[in-house]
């Protein structure tokens, strides 16, 4: 592991060792201009997406700043010039409503997580955190798992934090990729889809040549079958075969080698807008840059099963915004509860 990478490990576990275990964190959705954090023990003047804080602190905003801020499901933006002690500026949490921040909040602090515990041997995190936010905050990140593996403190649909159907066959080892292991690793289309053309990926093992898709429906019969050379292909979904609200399998073999199935559900134009407006109808959406939005929309499309589409969104953002921390962990974290994991470490990494 890069000297580098060890320093850093080194200081996030210092700074976690040095904090309480109970507070509720909060995190920095997004921050410019020049500005500065005092707490006890601790000062920062450099301040950006992904910096955790504890309500102790004090930030000082020079005038064109500003920064916006969340914890227990609530967003507080904070314009300069203004010096603010956060113990106000989330002072009254008492009948705080359940709304679709705070569902927001658990896949954002599971994205934390992820970043606070990246020595988990379970979690295949591998190199990928690299960097972390700053702050004083780390401390505070425990999930109900407390792994590092991207749930914090979501729960899913089925409580096991394995996923959507039958995605979990074959993942998070690390075989299979690279051209290496006897393994095939399904990735891409999984969850709720529309028909139409799609792209199926799956990764590639030792020594394969040629791979067979193969999609069956909810009873096993083969709807659609086709080879090609490479570890992707466009398929097109013909609605008159792939019917709105059925479940479909996936699966790609070479020789002997299987992959994993893959669930697929057609969804409707009217449930996608829906999950959608989810998002886009919470309080503080409007109120938000468009970076927060998109991270919104995309876990209100993991909340509704529109997998591939929040993947996209993910994409789209750390494509606008490379260095952005807040967006790439979020991003890895999306991969290490839906799978394959060594796709979280390409999320993390992608430019």
């Amino acid at each position: 592991m890069p000297k580098s990478i060890i320093f850093t490990l080194w200081m996030l576990g210092w700074m976690i060792s040095g904090h309480a275990q109970n507070e509720s964190p909060i995190v920095v959705m997004a921050a410019q201009g020049k500005i500065s954090y005092q707490a006890p023990g601790y000062s920062s003047k450099k301040i950006s997406a992904a910096a955790l804080f504890n309500s102790t602190g004090t930030l000082k905003l020079k005038a064109s700043s500003s920064i916006t801020l969340f914890a227990s499901g609530q967003f507080q933006t904070i314009q300069g010039p203004k010096t603010a002690a956060l113990k106000d500026v989330f002072a009254d949490q008492s009948g705080v409503k359940i709304n679709f921040e705070r569902g927001f909040g658990d896949y954002l602090i599971g994205a934390m997580d992820l970043a606070a515990n990246p020595e988990n041997p379970k979690d295949a995190w591998g190199t990928i955190v690299g960097k972390k936010g700053t702050g004083d905050g780390w401390g505070t990140i425990v999930g109900k798992k407390g792994t590092g593996d991207g749930w914090g403190t979501i729960v899913g649909k089925k409580g096991t934090g394995d996923g959507w159907g039958t995605i979990v066959g074959k993942k998070g080892t690390g075989d299979g990729w690279g051209g290496k292991g006897k393994r095939i690793n399904g990735i891409a289309p999984f969850g709720k889809i529309r028909p139409g053309a799609k792209l199926f990926q799956w990764s590639k093992p030792e020594g394969a040549q040629n791979y067979q898709l193969e999609i069956k429906n909810s009873k096993g019969e083969v709807i659609l079958k086709t080879t090609t050379q490479d570890t992707f292909l466009t398929a097109n979904l013909d609605p008159t075969l792939f019917k709105e609200g059925q479940q479909y399998v996936w699966q790609v073999s070479s020789g002997e080698l299987k992959s994993n199935l893959l669930a697929l559900e057609i969804g409707t134009s009217q449930s996608f807008s829906n999950t959608v407006q989810k998002a886009e109808t919470a309080e503080s959406y409007a109120k938000n840059n468009t970076t927060i939005q998109g991270l919104m929309r995309a876990v209100a499309l993991e909340q509704g099963d529109w997998f591939g589409d929040a993947a996209q969104v993910y994409r789209d953002l750390q494509k606008a915004e490379p260095d952005n921390l807040l967006v790439k962990l979020m991003h890895a974290a999306f991969w290490m509860r839906n799978g394959p994991k060594p796709m979280a470490e390409y999320a993390f990494k992608m430019k």
